[in-house]
Parts: structure tokens; sequence; C-alpha cells
């Protein structure tokens, strides 16, 4: 079993099938992004750490469209619990790198030279799943306070002219030719929200959430931070349909004797999702 399988079954146990009567929730649809993620890394020839932007010294694309999952369980009036899902892989090829850096990969440190070609890859999952419970509920407003888990699984790959450096007093690397290095990291990171909405009619909601979060532990240093803001309307009472502007931003500080990761990831734009409520 995959390390993300194993997750995702533990974290599916959480969710309550049976114990009580309640409604469910579906929410499948589009994320349209703009996204920036950046690397702190060593530069070799000017003796400092700099940010290796991935989209404009890398060649990954920008702009894309993730698919959106979500469910959410609501029972006994106030309490709900929820599971969502976002996903964004990428993959581009630079011919000629212009910002050298050096990164460390299962004890050997490689040098990315300025001049040489560089094939990256990065692939990123996030799943949420958490518990909601509404502590006050009037006539418009409902507001909701949210705690749970995100669980980043986060795999960057190099391929190409590669040099390599074996110990901390090795000045020049011996070159080699398509090396394909990969670091994969899970991180989960507690969070804790609120979530408002506010009814405008009986078929418009005005809806709000934010979540916030920071956690050191182990070789894992890690924050995030979410902001989402939107329209639903009501088709019928169980069809309905949302339009929002998200920002997700997480940072991921993995430091251990096989590897070193200092990883930005950020993205925002527009969202719009079809939910069905049973």
């Amino acid at each position: 079993m995959t390390k993300k399988a194993g997750w995702s079954l533990c974290l599916a146990t959480l969710l309550p099938f049976s114990v009580y009567a309640g409604d469910w929730e579906i929410e499948v649809g589009g994320f349209f992004s703009r996204t920036d993620t950046k690397l702190n890394a060593y530069d070799p020839y000017l003796d400092k750490i700099h940010s290796i932007d991935f989209e404009s010294d890398l060649d990954l694309k920008e702009a894309a469209l993730l698919p959106y999952l979500e469910v959410e369980y609501y029972f006994n009036n106030k309490h709900s619990v929820y599971f969502d899902w976002r996903s964004l892989h990428r993959e581009a090829t630079r011919t000629t790198v212009t910002k050298p850096f050096e990164f460390t990969s299962d004890g050997v440190t490689y040098v990315v030279q300025a001049g040489s070609k560089l094939t990256t890859e990065l692939d990123i999952d996030i799943m949420r799943v958490g518990y909601g419970y509404q502590f006050y509920t009037g006539d418009k407003w409902a507001i909701d306070i949210l705690a749970g888990l995100h669980v980043m699984w986060l795999s960057l790959g190099f391929d190409g002219k590669l040099g390599a450096k074996v110990g901390d007093e090795a000045d020049i690397p011996t070159l080699f030719i398509d090396e394909n290095v990969i670091n994969d990291v899970t991180a989960p990171l507690p969070d804790l929200g609120i979530r408002v909405e506010y009814a405008v009619t009986g078929d418009w909601i005005l809806k709000s959430h934010a979540q916030l979060f920071y956690l050191s532990i182990d070789d894992i240093e890690g924050y995030l931070a979410e902001i989402d803001v939107g329209a639903k309307y009501f088709v019928t009472d169980q069809f309905s349909v949302t339009g929002s502007f998200n920002y997700y931003e997480v940072g991921v500080d993995y430091e251990s004797s096989r590897s070193s990761l200092d990883v930005t990831y950020r993205f925002y734009g527009p969202m719009l999702t079809l939910a069905y409520k049973f």
C-alpha cells in the first residue's frame, strides 16, 4: 500500500456513516488557478541562498485548471465533517538554466549548473479532512468553527545534466548525464478556521471561509493559509451552483539526513463547483 493510500484510508475512517441520521453534500468542480511556486536553494557561484521560481526560472506552467472534490456530512443540526481534495501535476524542460542552484537528496548534494538543460517535475496533491461546529445561527447568518487536518503530498523531480558532491568538503562536482533525482514529502498540517454564510434570499447565499495554521514537528516545518469568498445559488432544494475566489498558500521546510527541501506553494483564482445534497 502506498503512503498516499494509507493516509486516505486512515482519514476516511474519521467520517461517520450511520451513527447519526443526517445529510450528505457532494461538490465537484474546477479551480482556474494561477500558481506561484518557489524553492529556496543555495547558489554555489554567489555563495548565498536565493529563490528559484518554478514558473519563470524552470518554465512550469503558471495557469492551470485544477480538479476539485468535496464531500460533507451534516448531522445533529450543528455538526458536520468534511473531506476535500485538489491536485496539480506539472512538468517542463528548461533548455538553458540561468540560475544555478544546489539541493540535497539521499546524502548527495546535486548541482544544477548555469547553461545546463533541466527537466523539472512537480506534483502536488492536497487533501483536507475536518470537523465543523455551527456555534451561531440567526435569521440570515450562520457561523461555523472548523478544525481539521491538511495533508500535502509533494513530489519534486529533476532530470538532466547534474553535478554531484559527496561530503561537505567536496567543491567540484562530477558531471553525469540523464540523472533523475526525486524528493517525496508527505506533510500533515492541522488547521483551524471559520466559515461564515449570509442568506441574501432563499436561493442566494454569500459564503466565506478562512483557515490558518503553523506547525514545526520532527523534520518538517510548515504553514498554510487559505481564504475563500463566493456566492452559492440553489437551483433546487438539492442542487446548487457556487462561484468563488480562492487563495491558498502552503510552505514546507523539510530537513533530514537524506534530503533537504524548502518550498513555498501558492495558488489563487476563481472556482466554479456544482453540489448535490441528499
